[in-house]
C-alpha cells in the first residue's frame, strides 16, 4: 500500500507440512497414506497429523493476509477451508487414522492424476485471497504449469498480484520441521524481549 501498488490477488502455500505431503503424491510417487506417515516421521507434521491435514492453520494465515491486502471483515468461520481429512476420519483416535488413511487413497491420487493430466499442472494446498472480489479460502488449487507454486517444492511461497506487479511478486522460505520452528520461536522470544 505505502507503495502505491493496489493489491488485486494473494495466493500462499502457507504449510510446509502440506506442500511435502501434496509433492510426495505429484505424479503418483507415493499414496496420501504414505506421504501422510513419511512426513510425520520426519517431524514435519503435528504429533495428530489431522491438526495440518484440516486447514486451518493455512485459514488461520490467511486470515492475517487478507486484513494484510485491505479486506474487512475476514473471518475463520466467513471462510471456505477444504479439509484434506476424510469425514469418516475426524473424530477418531491418532492410531486408528494412521491405519484407515489408506481407504482414501484412491480419492486423492484420482484429483491429482486429474489435475495432472494438462501437461506441467500440479495440485496444491493453498491460501487464496481475492481483494477484487473480497474472498478469502483455502484448499486444493490447481496451478497451471507456469504458476510459481510449481518450483515451490517443500517451501512455503506466497505470490502478490497487485496492480503493477501482474506477474506475481513471489516470496517463499523453509515451511516445515523443528529447525525452521524452533528458529521462527527464538525470533519471536527476541523479539518479546527487546520490546
Amino acid at each position: 500500500k505505502a507503495s502505491s501498488h493496489e493489491i488485486v490477488q494473494v495466493e500462499g502455500v502457507l504449510s510446509g507440512t502440506l506442500a511435502y505431503v501434496l509433492g510426495q503424491v505429484a505424479g503418483g510417487k507415493q499414496k496420501l497414506s504414505e506421504a501422510v506417515k513419511q512426513a510425520k516421521e520426519l517431524g514435519y507434521t503435528e504429533p495428530d497429523p489431522r491438526d495440518d491435514l484440516n486447514g486451518m492453520d493455512v485459514a488461520r494465515k490467511a486470515v492475517i493476509l487478507g486484513r494484510l491486502a485491505g479486506l474487512k471483515g475476514v473471518e475463520l468461520e466467513d471462510m471456505e477451508i477444504e479439509s484434506l481429512v476424510p469425514e469418516p476420519l475426524r473424530e477418531c483416535s491418532v492410531e486408528e487414522f494412521l491405519e484407515k488413511l489408506s481407504e482414501h487413497d484412491d480419492a486423492m491420487a484420482e484429483r491429482v492424476a486429474k489435475v495432472e493430466a494438462t501437461e506441467g499442472c500440479r495440485l496444491h494446498y493453498a491460501a487464496k485471497v481475492d481483494v477484487v472480489a473480497g474472498k478469502v479460502g483455502v484448499g486444493l488449487l490447481a496451478c497451471e504449469a507456469s504458476h510459481p507454486f510449481n518450483n515451490a517444492g517443500p517451501d512455503n511461497l506466497v505470490a502478490i498480484t497487485t496492480n503493477y506487479y501482474t506477474r506475481p511478486l513471489v516470496v517463499q522460505g523453509a515451511g516445515a520441521g523443528g529447525d525452521v520452528t524452533a528458529t521462527g520461536v527464538l525470533a519471536d522470544v527476541l523479539q518479546c524481549a527487546y520490546n
